[in-house]
């Protein structure tokens, strides 16, 4: 039996085998794997991405000169238009000094304990304020043909000296910046300069560089003569404490050749 069955089964297995080969060889073969298509895909991503972070770091950095700029320009955010290179001109408020008044500080100390100083000042104007009466240099005075005011403030112990006077005290009118002034004077707080701590102050004529004050007790101080910028007025200042007595008073130029003595301030 088994040797009938063997040749029977390979015999209906044969046609089989064959439809099967049949059909292998009817299929169509595969094509080659999509290599360059998955390249492309990947670059295309690669792409994408570095745009969006292009983009971010556009943002991010537009943000940055956004904060940053504020702080280099003159102009503060959101508080108005930048500043112009060249703005006009603010006109002075009304309370600020007049154009053109010039000061200096001709000399400052301490002598009996208190603080003293002497201070020129020139206004280019009459004030308003000041009193007609006092419009002319002196009485009898034609008005000069530029008035100006020409100030002395004498202060001892933060007091003005002839305070009393007003606000204009210590000034004169002048014929503008370059009048003929000199002269000298004792200025105390009382008895007119004679007794007390006083201030010796001096209007020397041009060339005058320095000033020397000997006291009877053989003392001497010396100062210089300080010029009011912008003009040709110019002083000097020097202390006398209280009981002491002036001996003589001497000016010289600046190749300390002597100008003036004089001796009749005790």
């Amino acid at each position: 039996m088994p040797d009938g069955l063997g040749p029977l089964h390979a015999a209906d297995s044969a046609p089989d085998v064959r439809h099967a080969l049949a059909r292998a060889a009817g299929r169509t073969a595969p094509g080659p794997a999509p290599v360059q298509a998955i390249l492309d895909g990947a670059r295309a991503r690669r792409a994408r991405r570095t745009i969006v972070s292009a983009a971010a770091g556009t943002l991010v950095a537009a943000v940055t000169a956004a904060v940053v700029l504020p702080l280099l320009t003159d102009r503060p955010p959101d508080d108005g238009p930048p500043l112009a290179a060249s703005s006009p001109s603010v006109s002075p408020a009304p309370d600020a000094l007049e154009a053109g008044v010039r000061s200096r500080v001709i000399r400052s100390g301490s002598v009996d304990g208190k603080e003293w100083s002497v201070t020129l000042q020139f206004h280019p104007t009459v004030p308003e304020d000041f009193p007609t009466a006092e419009r002319t240099s002196s009485p009898g005075d034609s008005r000069p043909e530029n008035p100006s005011l020409l100030c002395q403030r004498v202060f001892i112990g933060g007091v003005q000296v002839d305070h009393q006077a007003g606000p204009w005290a210590g000034c004169s009118v002048v014929d503008g910046r370059d009048d003929f002034v000199q002269g000298a004077g004792l200025h105390s707080l009382s008895d007119k300069g004679v007794s007390g701590t006083r201030i010796f102050v001096g209007n020397p004529a041009s060339g005058t560089a320095t000033a020397r004050l000997t006291l009877d007790d053989g003392t001497v101080r010396t100062a210089e003569v300080v010029a009011l910028p912008g003009t040709s007025y110019r002083a000097f200042a020097l202390p006398i404490a209280e009981g002491e007595t002036i001996a003589s008073v001497d000016t010289f130029d600046g190749q300390g050749n002597r100008l003036t003595h004089e001796t009749y301030w005790d």
